[in-house]
């Protein structure tokens, strides 16, 4: 399994980094964990087809992290001609906010997602398989109430990954973390939490109960971006890694 960091930015792009978008890839499925508004020109960047992107795994519903999928959708439809389904997973509540997005940002479109047949699934707390080999969980997390905010772990094909989407410190990272083999963590504070985000002094009190076989940080603001050597490994744009 690979991991391709399409954008690991906060929502406000804090030094230039695209908005959070991460490629889970084995030699079967090509799989988007949250798509942010950015996604489209990073997969472009990366050569990579749109028509290729078997699921999108949604945690919450901000910009930085669905805002990205009316773009998929018109390329799939006017410039691939796509004609296999397209799998979206999310909170509850997923096809109807991805309807709203579609015609708030391309009115008069709402109806390609039909006609490229996207399929909806809402997760929950227990496992669900979404495609042949791929199972998702969702738990809650304490974001921005209005986003229906939540934590996502993927089980693909043997390999668990986990990601905590937005959230200040919640006990159920810890759930979210257990023996996976990599979990990423929002950290977009360098000293105290905010509201609905985590600082780094709460990482570092906390990163002992994450039972993870690997670690990395994401969503950070400028200051954590400029610190040069911190004990916890972070993301990057466009790093790749196996797992």
């Amino acid at each position: 399994m690979k991991l391709k960091v399409l954008g690991c930015g906060d929502a406000f792009g804090s030094e230039g980094r695209f908005n959070t978008c991460f490629l889970l890839q084995d030699d079967q499925y090509n799989v988007l964990v949250d798509c942010g508004a950015s996604t489209l020109i990073k997969l472009k960047q990366h050569k990579i087809s749109p028509e290729s992107i078997d699921l999108i795994v949604i945690t919450h519903f901000h910009g930085d992290h669905y805002g990205g999928i009316p773009f998929i959708v018109i390329s799939n439809k006017l410039e691939y001609q796509r004609s296999r389904p397209l799998i979206v997973v999310g909170p509850e509540g997923i096809k109807e906010k991805v309807y709203q997005l579609q015609e708030a940002l391309y009115p008069g479109t709402s109806h390609l997602l039909e006609e490229i047949g996207v399929e909806f699934y809402e997760y929950n707390d227990t496992f669900s398989e979404v495609l042949a080999g791929i199972e998702v969980r969702g738990l809650k997390v304490t974001h921005a109430p209005p986003s229906n905010p939540h934590g996502v772990q993927l089980k693909i094909r043997g390999k668990l990954f986990g990601f905590s989407g937005d959230t200040e410190w919640d006990d159920n990272l810890i759930e979210l973390a257990e023996s996976t083999d990599l979990f990423i963590l929002e950290c977009n504070n360098l000293t105290k939490d905010s509201p609905g985000h985590i600082g780094f002094e709460t990482v570092l009190l906390k990163k002992s109960l994450l039972k993870t076989k690997r670690l990395f940080l994401t969503h950070m603001g400028s200051e954590m971006i400029a610190q040069s050597d911190l004990a916890v490994e972070r993301l990057q744009e466009n790093l790749e890694v196996d797992f």
